[in-house]
């Protein structure tokens, strides 16, 4: 869960990480920052029974389809992770945090010493020393700024209006539309490590300094301390809730003979909190009436929507064409408002999706995006396939990606990338899969690529519902070996973002609990794990580290 406590102190590693769970009980979630699907045993056990076999669910017992519906569920949320442009600067930023603080980690070692916090250690230095302290403070204050501005992104993306109050009271909050500049161009900088797609921010011959120097002198909105937080209808994660959530019930009410009606689903708690949150604020915005059955055209055009928001292209892939509109161009909760006032303009749109088509997905997001000044989606899926022809790299990143045989360099990065542009390649055939899925898997709309497509992009990693731990899953078309290869170089880096991550923003002695990965954990040989993998980085171990208080 998302959490904050205390005024511009970071006591807890998960505070701005978030948990994606598929329903009131719990018998699914994913992990944003440890890359995780997870299952209740009980659905463990009833998802197994389907053993990868071609499904026929007009055949499976009720227990079997609500398993499957939860699976589902959190499958989208692995796939907004991986394969939606939000989803990806939100996952490579918590790498970012390690990876493009580095060199400068290093160098503050050897002149500051080892102080943890570091965000702790330059507020202390600068109360006491003032300005004078500014040059010796240079790094370590470009560190903890950069991490910070991680840290508020996420904040601010994904829970912006119970947040923003909040991010607004703390000094080293500079402001909304600074904070998602500096995020993308760290995680821009992590896809650049792996090829060079000549994917630069900008347009124009600017620097992100100097553009971020004269939006805030010129008092551009977003982009100046005190700048006012324009707040959305809804933030990131309600839209990634109810976008799984909906089709998940897409798919558990597919065979129902009696289906109840999407009031009655609220009624008794299917539906509600965070899972209902951007469907309300849909229905609100577009001016539309509670629709009764889970497959209406009212359903399909709000997973349209949700769609579409989590998708900016600006920045990623596609230059920022104005830094003014930057924020509302990638904002997703920005983005979902705006997409669902166009709605209340053409109210023809509330009934246009009755096929769940390709045709009619292309044409619906043609209307809304031309209406609300955005890129088209199959333009900037077009941008990222065309990635491909621009950098040789890729081509090598993607044989890795067939085979799993993954170069150890950036790895984790090399893998989000690989999976990023293999899902973008899928989307641009067939993007009414990718927002429908309920619809196809069931065989409600008849699709021959439907069983390939979702067995081509499960998840990497989920846990057992028999014992603890992360385990990869197995796959027919990769050996067992580099499937295995891939795992353990993927989850050996796990502690160097997380004791990173420690050291520059957590008070406190570092915490070493690697729990969640282990099946037979053991915590002497974890923390030698963790020691080994910061002095490999580091040149330093954990004990040498002075706790600042």
């Amino acid at each position: 869960m998302i959490s904050i406590e205390g005024v511009g102190i970071f006591d807890d590693a998960s505070e701005s990480d978030a948990i994606f769970q598929a329903c009131i009980n719990q018998h699914g979630m994913y992990e944003t920052m440890r890359f995780v699907l997870r299952l209740s045993p009980v659905n463990h056990a009833l998802v197994e029974k389907l053993d990868d076999q071609p499904i026929q669910f007009a055949d499976l017992s009720p227990e079997l389809v609500d398993a499957f519906s939860t699976y589902l569920h959190e499958t989208v949320h692995w796939w907004q992770h991986v394969g939606s442009t939000s989803g990806l600067v939100l996952s490579l930023s918590y790498l970012a945090q390690s990876h493009s603080n580095l060199d400068d980690l290093k160098e503050i070692i050897a002149t500051l010493g080892c102080k943890k916090p570091l965000k702790g250690y330059t507020d202390q230095v600068l109360r006491r020393e003032g300005d004078t302290a500014q040059a010796k403070l240079a790094r370590a204050n470009t560190v903890v700024n950069n991490a910070l501005d991680i840290e508020h992104y996420k904040l601010l993306a994904l829970l912006p209006r119970e947040r923003a109050e909040w991010l607004s009271q703390q000094i080293h909050f500079e402001a909304a539309g600074h904070d998602y500049l500096i995020t993308y161009a760290q995680v821009m900088g992590l896809i650049e490590s792996v090829a060079d797609v000549g994917a630069s921010l900008f347009d124009k011959m600017e620097t992100i300094e100097s553009s971020l120097q004269r939006m805030k002198s010129e008092k551009v909105e977003g982009f100046f301390h005190g700048s006012p937080i324009r707040l959305p209808a809804v933030g990131m994660k309600a839209i990634y809730e109810g976008q799984a959530r909906f089709i998940q019930l897409q798919l558990s009410h597919a065979f129902l003979s009696d289906p109840p009606s999407l009031a009655s689903m609220k009624d008794d708690g299917s539906l509600f909190g965070v899972y209902l949150e951007a469907f309300e604020a849909f229905l609100r915005l577009t001016e539309n009436e509670w629709p009764d059955t889970i497959d209406s055209p009212t359903v399909g055009l709000f997973l349209l929507i949700c769609d579409l928001a989590i998708n900016p292209t600006r920045g990623i892939p596609l230059k920022i064409e104005s830094y003014e509109d930057f924020l509302l161009d990638v904002d997703a909760g920005s983005r979902f408002t705006m997409f669902c006032l166009a709605v209340k303009e053409m109210p023809h749109l509330k009934n246009a999706v009755i096929d769940y088509s390709r045709d009619e997905y292309v044409a619906i997001a043609t209307e809304l995006t031309v209406a609300t000044g955005h890129d088209n989606p199959i333009d900037g899926i077009s941008a990222v396939i065309n990635w491909l022809q621009r950098a040789p790299e890729l081509q090598q990143l993607m044989e890795e990606y067939r085979t799993f045989e993954y170069n150890p360099m950036n790895m984790p990065v090399r893998v989000f990338v690989s999976h990023f542009i293999a899902f973008y390649r899928d989307k641009l055939i067939h993007p009414e899969f990718f927002c429908w899925p309920g619809i196809y898997l069931t065989g409600q709309r008849p699709k021959d690529e439907a069983r390939g497509l979702w067995l081509r992009h499960l998840s990497l990693f989920s846990d057992r519902g028999d014992m603890a731990g992360v385990y990869p899953r197995k796959r027919p078309d990769r050996s067992d070996e580099a499937i295995m290869n891939m795992f353990r170089q993927f989850y050996g880096t796990m502690a160097l973002y997380d004791l990173t991550r420690q050291w520059i923003l957590c008070n406190g002695a570092f915490i070493n609990d690697f729990r969640w990965l282990a099946e037979n954990y053991d915590q002497a040989g974890a923390e030698d794990w963790a020691n080994d993998s910061f002095r490999q980085v580091y040149g330093v171990l954990l004990n040498d580290f002075e706790i600042v208080q």
